[in-house]
C-alpha cells in the first residue's frame, strides 16, 4: 500500500499480472480492501471489472485533467473541475449516481445560472466518458440521464456614451490603461492581461494575438486615441506584461468603479460587447468586426447586426449599385404603342413603348 495526493492505493498480482488499485483516504479502508483482492485471487473469485467500478473519482479525474483538461484554453474548467472534486472527489465511481449529479447541477443552477451548470455537467461527462475509454470505470455515464436545462438568449449589455465617460473618468488610474484598451480593441480580459509588449507592434499599430479562445491568431489595428494611450506608457521588454495588474485588483477596483459610477447590471466582459457594440453602429461591416474579435464564425458575429440601423439599407445601396439600368413603363394608355390583335374579349390590345431612364 501506498498515499499518493491523500489517496491510498493497493498494490496486488492477479492472474499473473500487477493490479494498482485505488481506494480512498481511508488507510485502514485500504487495508482491508487488499486483504479482501487477496483472498479473491486465491479463491479464483477475483474479477478485474470490478476494480475499475471502485475506481476513485478524484484519481480519474486527475487522470482526465493529466491527459486532457490541462489542455482545454480556458481557465474556467480548471476552476469547475474543482468544484466536481470538493463534491465527488472520495467517492467510487461506482458508488455517483444519476441523481447525485442532478443535485449538483441543481446547486450550481441555483447559485450561479443555467448555463454554468451545464457546463459543471459538460465535464463530469468528460470524466465518465473517457474513464470508460480508458478502462478505468466499466459501467453506464450516469450524467448521460442528466438533462441539460435550455440556456435564455445571450445577454448583450454595452455601455451608452455617458455611461463610458463615467467609467473613464472615475476609474483608478491602475485600470484605466487596461479599460481603454478593452474599449478600444474588444479584447478578452484574458488576452488583455496576458498580453506582452512583444505582441504590440506601436510602429505598425497593430496588436498580435497568438492565440484567441477560437485557437487562431489574430491582429487588431490599434486606435489612435488607443496609441497614444499605449506610448505614454513607454514600451518595456518584450517579455514583460503591458499590464502587470493582479486580477484580484482589476476586479476589486473594477467593481468600486461600477459602483460608484451607478452602472448596473454589466461585467468585463461587457466592454468587449460595448467596443463591438459602436463599431458596428459606426462602420456596418461585419466581417471586419468578426475578424478583430476573433470570432470563428460569422454566426457569433451577427448578433451585432442589428445595431446598425442603416446597416441592411447599406447593403442594398451597394447591391443597386452593381445591378443594370432599368427601363420605365409609361402608364398612360394613350402613349404610342403596337397593336397586338385582339384579345378573348374582342378590345384590342397594345404594349406601351418603353423608354430609358437614368439609371437608379
Amino acid at each position: 500500500m501506498y498515499l499518493r495526493n491523500k489517496i491510498w492505493w493497493i498494490d496486488y498480482y492477479a492472474q499473473g499480472k500487477r493490479v494498482r488499485e485505488s481506494v480512498g483516504p481511508s488507510k485502514s479502508l485500504a487495508k482491508e480492501v487488499l486483504r479482501k483482492r487477496k483472498y479473491e485471487v486465491a479463491e479464483g473469485k477475483f474479477f478485474p471489472n470490478r476494480k475499475a467500478s471502485n475506481a476513485i473519482f478524484q484519481v480519474v479525474a486527475d487522470k482526465y485533467w493529466e491527459m486532457h483538461g490541462q489542455y482545454l484554453k480556458s481557465s474556467t474548467w480548471k476552476n469547475m473541475l474543482r468544484e466536481a472534486l470538493a463534491r465527488f472527489g472520495s467517492k467510487p465511481m461506482g458508488a455517483i449516481s444519476a441523481a447525485d449529479i442532478q443535485a449538483f447541477y441543481n446547486e450550481i443552477r441555483d447559485r450561479a445560472s443555467i448555463s454554468t451548470a451545464n457546463r459543471h455537467l459538460t465535464l463530469i461527462k468528460l470524466i465518465f466518458n473517457r474513464s470508460i475509454a480508458l478502462g478505468l470505470f466499466n459501467g453506464e455515464n450516469p450524467a448521460n440521464k442528466v438533462l441539460k436545462g435550455k440556456e435564455p438568449p445571450n445577454r448583450l449589455r454595452y455601455l451608452s456614451q455617458v455611461e463610458m465617460q463615467k467609467l473613464l473618468t472615475l476609474c483608478d488610474p491602475a485600470i484605466y490603461p487596461i479599460i481603454v484598451c478593452a474599449l478600444f480593441t474588444g479584447m478578452r480580459r484574458g488576452e488583455i492581461m496576458s498580453l506582452t509588449w512583444a505582441h504590440v507592434n506601436l510602429q505598425q499599430r497593430l496588436i498580435h494575438i497568438a492565440q484567441s479562445k477560437s485557437g487562431k491568431s489574430r491582429e487588431i489595428p490599434i486606435a489612435p486615441k488607443l496609441y497614444d494611450n499605449l506610448a505614454d506608457m513607454g514600451q518595456r521588454e518584450p517579455s514583460e506584461r503591458v499590464f502587470n495588474v493582479p486580477n484580484i485588483t482589476l476586479r476589486r477596483h473594477f467593481d468600486k468603479v461600477l459602483q460608484t459610477a451607478g452602472i448596473t447590471g454589466f461585467r468585463f466582459h461587457d466592454l468587449r460587447h460595448t467596443f463591438a457594440s459602436y463599431f458596428i453602429m459606426k462602420t456596418g461591416n461585419l466581417p471586419a468586426l468578426q475578424k478583430i474579435l476573433g470570432h470563428s464564425t460569422p454566426l457569433m458575429t451577427q448578433r451585432y447586426a442589428h445595431l446598425s440601423a442603416g446597416y441592411l439599407q447599406t447593403e442594398m445601396q451597394a447591391f443597386n449599385s452593381c445591378m443594370p439600368a432599368i427601363q420605365e413603363i409609361s402608364v398612360a394608355l394613350g402613349t404610342k404603342g403596337y397593336n397586338l390583335g385582339t384579345n378573348d374579349n374582342g378590345n384590342t390590345a397594345n404594349i406601351v413603348e418603353l423608354s430609358m431612364t437614368t439609371p437608379m
